[in-house]
């Protein structure tokens, strides 16, 4: 009963959570690229996220205009099975930081030009949060 009241609020919740993408707009071909997702909870009472993974698990995508998908944070990663639970009072941030060196799912350096960049954040059920797309130019 108590699994099946969780599933049922957790909808809810998780429309009271956004997912920040913040990472510079235009960078040098080769300069390390820092990128934080924030999640903040816009709700008027504390809530609970339920992220995957220990440490917490959160896809960063960066795309080209067309769409085509260059690089995954995530690609070929092991998640632990981890559920970790958050309590996030009203307008609390939690952030999540990494770098992307400008290499591609393959490790190839990627050529300047322009880039479309989301953040994910896994949660459970399997469901996520999604940021909006970021533009990212890379200049030679």
């Amino acid at each position: 009963m108590l699994l099946y009241t969780l599933a049922l609020c957790l909808p809810a919740v998780l429309g009271q959570m956004k997912l920040d993408l913040v990472l510079p707009d235009t960078v040098q071909l080769r300069q390390a690229v820092p990128i934080t997702l924030r999640v903040t909870n816009r709700g008027r009472n504390t809530a609970s996220l339920y992220s995957q993974g220990r440490p917490t698990a959160f896809d960063v995508v960066i795309s080209r205009p067309d769409g085509t998908r260059v690089w995954s944070r995530l690609k070929n990663a092991v998640i632990t099975s981890v559920l970790q639970i958050r309590e996030l009072a009203p307008n609390q941030v939690l952030e999540f930081t990494d770098t992307w060196d400008q290499r591609d799912d393959r490790g190839r350096p990627v050529p300047p030009g322009d880039y479309s960049v989301v953040g994910i954040l896994p949660t459970d059920p399997p469901d996520q949060l999604r940021s909006q797309p970021q533009p990212l130019r890379i200049i030679p």
